[in-house]
């Protein structure tokens, strides 16, 4: 079962559009956070908590090299945003506490329902688009 899981899971990243895959990078991180904090409560449980904070760092990290910086003033601060979330992340480690976890669990949260609404906006404006585009095709090929 897993063998299956996993080869669908690779399909669907192979075949995912930049939206797709950054709403993953956040999947990604937010599970591993909320994984961590479940784990912070349990002492024998430190190895796997920090292994999920990793998992999640390494999502930022990917969301951090996805960035075009040559776009402006948003991908520096969404930049900026993503070294903050990296460093409470680091923090949650070092000093044990789960509320560093939760800030950035708290702004990955925010951040994944700000881009999953402008790709929905996105994919919905270029859909009426192509759909203008093949009324105005089919009244030209009828006109014409």
């Amino acid at each position: 079962m897993k063998k299956g899981y996993a080869a669908y899971r690779t399909v669907n990243v192979d075949t995912a559009d930049q939206g797709k895959l950054i709403l993953i990078a956040y999947d990604v991180a937010i599970k591993n956070c909320k994984q961590s904090i479940k784990l912070f409560d349990s002492r024998g449980e430190i190895e796997k908590r920090t292994r999920h904070i990793f998992k999640a760092q390494d999502a930022i990290s990917e969301l951090m090299s996805a960035l075009n910086m040559e776009t402006g003033e948003i991908s520096r601060n969404l930049y900026k945003l993503y070294e903050y979330i990296m460093h409470n992340l680091v923090q949650a480690n070092v000093k044990s506490e789960k509320h560093f976890v939760s800030e950035a669990l708290k702004h990955l949260t925010m951040l994944r329902d700000a881009w999953n609404e402008a790709i929905f906006s996105i994919k919905k404006s270029s859909d009426d688009q192509r759909g203008n585009d093949a009324s105005t095709q089919e009244s030209f090929a009828v006109t014409g």
